[in-house]
């Protein structure tokens, strides 16, 4: 348990580490920020264009973030030949191939906190905003300490971790992808409103699917370049296409809908048969040692 508790926190942090995984989180929290920031018509709803974006940038680079990152961190298991002196060690396949799953797993976890956090807050500043423009009878605009909140979840990582990276030697995209982490966190703390706790579900939903990308990216990893693994992880996205109503609900949130957690519960429970699936491929047949 020890070395499989090792070897998923390596990966976890080595994929945070990636620059790539910083890029995509940023371009994710860019239209989770500035989409709203433009939204003017607001179609009988103030908070739909603010919910609607974070959530779609929460399923696609959602998707991204946890299948490029686990397959580049197992291939490069396998051709730097880590891997193989690790199956050498009293650790099995499965659970080498489980470990460095969960790794991708706990990392894409933190991306939905800090993303699904700066959607809570671009929520709650469409809601404030609309409240204010009511009272006066101005048009409905972000309020700007949540959109300055936003901003700052953006922009401030770049500059903490660059000034951590040139004085303290800490590597940049894990520095500022913490700091994005820790902004977005705490803007939730602004002005919170109860009634958000109804976003919950919705984000929650979002976390199944990548349980099947993570393992099913793992699995092909293992036995194909990163150009293959990429393309059947491209093949699985586009199988998924005609589930993904049943996962991005952003819909039934309007007009103060909810989602019951029973519903969150019968997809994560659903899920199941696909992630075995995606392990039993990954284990059942011999390494990949290319």
């Amino acid at each position: 348990m020890r070395r499989f508790a090792a070897i998923a926190r390596t990966t976890a942090l080595e994929i945070l580490a990636e620059p790539l995984s910083l890029l995509v989180l940023t371009a994710s929290l860019v239209i989770a920020v500035f989409a709203p920031g433009f939204h003017y018509h607001q179609f009988g709803e103030p908070s739909r264009m603010a919910r609607d974006a974070g959530l779609s940038a929460l399923f696609v680079g959602g998707m991204v973030f946890v299948a490029v990152g686990a397959a580049r961190s197992v291939r490069r298991e396998f051709e730097s030949g880590t891997a193989a002196v690790a199956l050498s060690h009293p650790v099995s396949r499965a659970q080498f191939l489980f470990a460095k799953a969960c790794g991708a797993y706990a990392a894409f976890a933190l991306f939905a906190l800090a993303l699904g956090s700066t959607t809570v807050v671009m929520v709650n500043g469409a809601q404030i905003g609309a409240a204010a423009a009511q009272d006066t009878g101005g048009i409905p605009r972000l309020w700007g300490i949540s959109y300055a909140c936003g901003v700052a979840s953006v922009v401030l990582p770049y500059v903490v971790g660059a000034v951590l990276n040139r004085f303290f030697r800490f590597r940049f995209a894990l520095s500022a992808f913490a700091t994005a982490l820790f902004v977005s966190v705490a803007s939730l703390f602004y002005r919170f409103d109860a009634s958000l706790l109804r976003l919950l579900p919705a984000i929650a939903l979002l976390l199944v699917p990548a349980a099947f990308f993570a393992m099913a990216a793992t699995a092909a990893a293992a036995h194909l370049k990163m150009n293959a693994t990429t393309a059947v992880c491209a093949v699985l996205a586009a199988a998924f296409l005609p589930f993904a109503g049943n996962y991005c609900l952003s819909n039934a949130l309007a007009g103060g809908g909810e989602i019951p957690w029973a519903y969150v519960a019968l997809a994560a429970v659903a899920s199941v048969p696909a992630v075995l699936a995606a392990a039993v491929a990954g284990v059942a047949f011999r390494p990949s040692q290319l």
